[in-house]
């Protein structure tokens, strides 16, 4: 599928450069776009695009992960950035340059699982 996809947009933007035979940078930008996807493809991108969005990316299940996602990483930012002695020693002593920046540099490192564990270490009451 991929390969297909890039057949069809080299071979296609070709055709329409070709077509174009812009002479200078003024020639490109007043043009219609030059680079794409043919109609047909661009039609099943499109279905291919809808269907992911309605099954997959927007499925209440995906959904509710992503929302609880953001729940963690929001709440740990909030608690490092409210206490930074919360923070491994290289990321405190990172933190004394742009805090926030460190904070957000520890919490994209983590993988999900470490973040989970972090998370309730930090809240978990039992």
């Amino acid at each position: 599928m991929i390969n297909t996809l890039i057949g069809d947009l080299t071979q296609t933007s070709l055709a329409r450069i070709r077509d174009a035979a812009p002479a200078s940078a003024d020639d490109v930008r007043r043009a219609p776009p030059l680079a794409g996807f043919s109609e047909g493809i661009r039609r099943e991108a499109d279905e291919l695009k809808k269907f992911l969005f309605d099954n997959l990316y927007r499925h209440y299940r995906v959904l509710r992960m992503t929302t609880k996602a953001r729940r963690i990483v929001r709440e740990l930012f909030a608690a490092f950035l409210d206490d930074p002695r919360l923070l491994p020693p290289d990321y405190r002593r990172a933190a004394f340059n742009d805090q926030a920046r460190a904070i957000a540099d520890y919490i994209a490192g983590m993988t999900d699982r470490y973040a989970i564990r972090e998370h309730r270490r930090l809240f978990d009451m039992s």
